[in-house]
């Protein structure tokens, strides 16, 4: 197997942006242009924090690289980690609706290997099932134990992992 170079899509970064920047300058404006009250002035410089966060994410996002290889996974930027296969010991799928059917959401990859900082990758990430089939591959050599959750949200992407399937 060869290594594949991964980014998260130019769309969606873009898309990320354009909210963070709306969501910052609806709650930052008025704390500059409006007088207010305390209240209000809390719940907005909260609000200002949290889309500045998101923007400053979304950066990250941008300006790293994911390396998918036969032996490992490195996250190339500014909060980079690297993930070895073979001394995997974290591995959670999980999955996070945005409609009440559950027929709209995302999911969400945390890996980890012995000595390194936890990974976390979602499925907006171009490769993202590669990476996700590589690691159920990984847990299933290592023999790593996953959640109900998380062997739920891998058969949901038609990947399963020997010696964990659910008995009926």
């Amino acid at each position: 197997m060869s290594s594949a170079d991964l980014r998260y899509p130019r769309q969606t970064l873009w898309a990320d942006y354009i909210r963070a920047a709306i969501g910052t300058l609806l709650c930052g404006l008025p704390l500059l242009l409006v007088e207010v009250n305390r209240w209000v002035e809390l719940i907005l410089g909260a609000g200002f924090i949290l889309f500045g966060a998101f923007f400053v994410r979304t950066a990250l996002r941008q300006r790293t690289r994911y390396v998918l290889g036969p032996d490992t996974l490195c996250a190339d930027g500014p909060a980079g980690s690297l993930v070895e296969w073979n001394r995997l010991d974290r591995l959670k799928l999980s999955y996070f609706s945005t409609k009440r059917d559950r027929s709209g959401g995302w999911m969400q990859l945390a890996i980890g290997s012995t000595g390194a900082r936890t990974l976390k990758v979602d499925s907006a990430l171009e490769g993202f099932y590669d990476i996700v089939e590589r690691a159920a591959q990984a847990a299933e050599t290592n023999g790593l134990e996953l959640s109900v959750a998380t062997r739920a949200n891998l058969r949901s992407m038609g990947i399963s992992v020997a010696g964990q399937e659910e008995t009926a």
